[in-house]
């Protein structure tokens, strides 16, 4: 199966997408057991060519094979370079090497420092401002710095003449999926859910950025009728979509009746505190979204995080370890703080055998973090009536919170 496929997207615009299939850990971090999609792009115009990013490294020979496949390379006139992480410049310099000396490489101006540092480039760079224009075969390519989505030298590039915006790593997703557009058959609920968790793991830390940055889309540009993103599906049947799903995680608009309940539990005490917590919030018709690690099963991360922006609220329960939080949860709650952190309430459940050290180690990083605590609650041992009624008083204060104006 081919690792470099290409497709005709419009008149002289191709898709050079790669498939990664060996991918495990994007970023030799968030576990992505579903693939990973590598978009550059390719415009033919009667004035020459411009390439949209590269690939990865290991995949350039095969790059290079498909792009020979739709142009002779020393066509290409101009390299745009939306985002500088490897996955998308990694076969750079091999590409630049095949096109030639002629070519002109544009980008934010702290791109040109990593094409140096990474690459140890110099090429014919030239700076890329808001709203500067390449003009070239009738097409005015306009770009606009988008900084910190997620890297210092992000930026977009649209076409006016055919509303085509291409976003580099922002609306993007993991996964590998089945069909180039967001109207060729593919599950949009769980491409989207994919997307979630692209945005937690990948934009989140940066989130505040997405509503400044997108207010650079003006006039049609707010409103492109197909947005070409590095990663995942290419949008054309509803570019909307995926814009509006950007601002809602930005903004944590909640889903009603969202609640995530993440916990860890090594031998069963925390797990059944925690299904006081469950039962009683589906019996207030609520739709908890449960993730656990426990001695039988693991969530990933990723699908920790990505569950959190369209929440209502969270609810944090975990065991004790040698006197402090289990080692796990205790990398989760800095990754949910450190990605994910919405006003949004938060409960905080732990249980002990010999000591209770939970709260006084996590309460205040919570209670200085975006969330709301809205209570904490330590329970010794066994589940008896009297911790089963703090659990349930805590829902309670919970439930309010999320109420509230």
């Amino acid at each position: 199966m081919n690792s470099v496929i290409t497709h005709q997207i419009a008149d002289n615009l191709f898709l050079i997408r790669t498939i990664d299939r060996k991918l495990k850990y994007f970023e030799a971090l968030w576990e992505v057991p579903e693939g990973m999609v590598y978009n550059a792009y390719l415009l033919k115009t009667s004035e020459g060519g411009v390439l949209f990013d590269t690939t990865k490294a290991n995949y350039t020979e095969p790059f290079l094979e498909a792009l020979r496949d739709l142009i002779d390379p020393k066509e290409i006139k101009h390299l745009v370079v939306h985002h500088m992480e490897p996955d998308h410049s990694g076969a750079m310099s091999a590409v630049l090497e095949t096109i030639g000396d002629h070519v002109q490489v544009w980008g934010h101006p702290f791109a040109k420092r990593l094409i140096k540092s990474l690459y140890d480039l110099d090429p014919n760079f030239q700076t890329v401002k808001d709203d500067t224009v390449l003009e070239i075969g009738g097409k005015k390519l306009t770009f606009r710095q988008m900084p910190w989505l997620h890297w210092p030298e992000c930026m977009i590039t649209y076409i006016p003449e055919d509303g085509f915006l291409f976003g580099g790593d922002i609306f993007g997703s993991y996964g590998i999926p089945d069909g180039i557009f967001d109207d060729d058959g593919d599950d949009l609920h769980e491409f989207l859910h994919l997307a979630r968790e692209y945005f937690a793991s990948v934009i989140g830390h940066y989130k505040s950025y997405v509503n400044k940055n997108l207010l650079k889309l003006e006039g049609e540009s707010a409103s492109p009728k197909m947005i070409l993103p590095a990663h995942g599906l290419l949008w054309r049947k509803n570019p909307a979509q995926i814009m509006d799903a950007y601002t809602n995680w930005a903004n944590g608009t909640p889903v009603k009746g969202k609640v995530v309940v993440v916990y860890s539990s090594m031998y069963g005490f925390v797990e059944k505190s925690i299904q006081v917590v469950i039962d009683d919030l589906e019996k207030r018709g609520f739709n908890p979204e449960i993730l656990r690690i426990t001695d039988e099963h693991r969530d990933d991360l990723v699908d920790i995080l990505g569950q959190i922006p369209d929440s209502e609220a969270v609810i944090i329960a975990t065991a004790t370890y040698e006197a402090g939080i289990f080692p796990l949860m205790a990398y989760i709650i800095d990754e949910i703080l450190h990605k994910v952190a919405y006003e949004k309430p938060m409960l905080l459940l732990s249980t002990f055998g010999w000591g209770g050290m939970v709260s006084k180690q996590l309460k205040p990083k919570l209670e200085e973090s975006s969330f709301h605590l809205v209570d904490v609650i330590e329970i010794k041992g066994l589940l008896d009536d009297e911790s089963r009624e703090k659990i349930l008083a805590g829902v309670s204060k919970l439930v309010d919170a999320i109420h509230s104006p």
